[in-house]
């Protein structure tokens, strides 16, 4: 859940502007044919992508270096710029509309000033969106790029494969990890999401990292570089005597928009400060996908 606090820790950590993160100054966000091309182009590209978040509201420095670096909060009139003024400017230039777009307006100052914030989140979607200026985009570094041919018949296709997605759940909670990311030990769980329209059949997740990230992880034990594997192989035993044996194993397949327990993960406080790195493989029957994680990374 967004809001204002979490906004100003962005700020106040300094966290980047990435594949999945953008942020625009309140000048984003006017009536001008070019300004509304440029919010259309920008989520329509997340769409194309991975999914991800743009906040309307937040200034970036302008000086060399830190270009997409948050500097302050630069907010809008929502009595000119309105969430359903926003949300009318997407629907009506984007094709097909993407489904479940979230706009979350987070007032800033004095109610009757009405400046606010909007913090915009764009799922991932299984189908290709187009501009009304006849062409499809995507993130590409900091930018919203033009596809090519190749690309666009890709994402149509995602329909065609499986698709999973990683999510963890934290101990502690997440909430309280954001605000104290220096916990001694902070235990993770991974779950794989089945994002898709088709039900996974073989799932194998492989999570690798090298020695230096080796060193802070406390569960399960690793050493110099290192792989775990994980599974949806469900094993069935008995049990004879003091003996217990494996009598069958089956995998147990992922419905799509269900979830499935993969692992558990602990690492030390360090692995954040020092940015240790971890990389997870997720391999279906019809599908790879590659996953990185770096030191905070994980935690958000």
């Amino acid at each position: 859940m967004w809001t204002l606090e979490k906004i100003e820790q962005h700020i106040n950590d300094g966290i980047e502007e990435n594949i999945h993160l953008d942020y625009k100054g309140a000048g984003s966000i006017a009536k001008s044919g070019e300004k509304k091309k440029e919010i259309s182009k920008d989520v329509s590209a997340f769409a194309n992508s991975d999914g991800g978040v743009i906040i309307y509201g937040v200034r970036e420095f302008d000086e060399t270096g830190k270009t997409h670096l948050p500097e302050k909060i630069d907010p809008i009139d929502a009595n000119e710029f309105s969430k359903e003024w926003l949300e009318q400017i997407i629907n009506s230039t984007i094709s097909p509309t993407i489904p479940k777009v979230l706009i979350t307006p987070i007032q800033i100052g004095n109610k009757e000033d009405n400046q606010v914030i909007y913090v915009v989140e764009i799922p991932k979607s299984n189908t290709a969106h187009q501009m009304n200026d006849k062409r499809y985009y995507r993130r590409y570094n900091f930018q919203s790029i033009a596809m090519e041919d190749w690309e666009i018949k890709d994402i149509i296709n995602r329909l065609s494969k499986t698709q999973v997605d990683l999510h963890f759940t934290y101990l502690p909670p997440k909430s309280f990890l954001e605000k104290h990311p220096d916990m001694p030990v902070i235990g993770i769980d991974v779950w794989a999401y089945n994002s898709g329209n088709k039900v996974i059949k073989y799932l194998d997740c492989y999570i690798t990292g090298n020695a230096d990230t080796a060193k802070n992880i406390n569960k399960p034990y690793v050493n110099g570089d290192f792989e775990k594997y994980y599974s949806n192989i469900i094993e069935r035993e008995a049990t004879i005597g003091d003996d217990t044996f494996v009598i069958s194993s089956e995998r147990e397949v992922i419905l799509p928009n269900t979830s499935r327990k993969m692992g558990h993960i602990e690492i030390s406080n360090l692995f954040i400060q020092e940015e240790s790195t971890i990389k997870f493989q997720l391999s279906t029957e019809d599908n790879v996908k590659f996953i990185e994680y770096k030191g905070k990374e994980i935690i958000k």
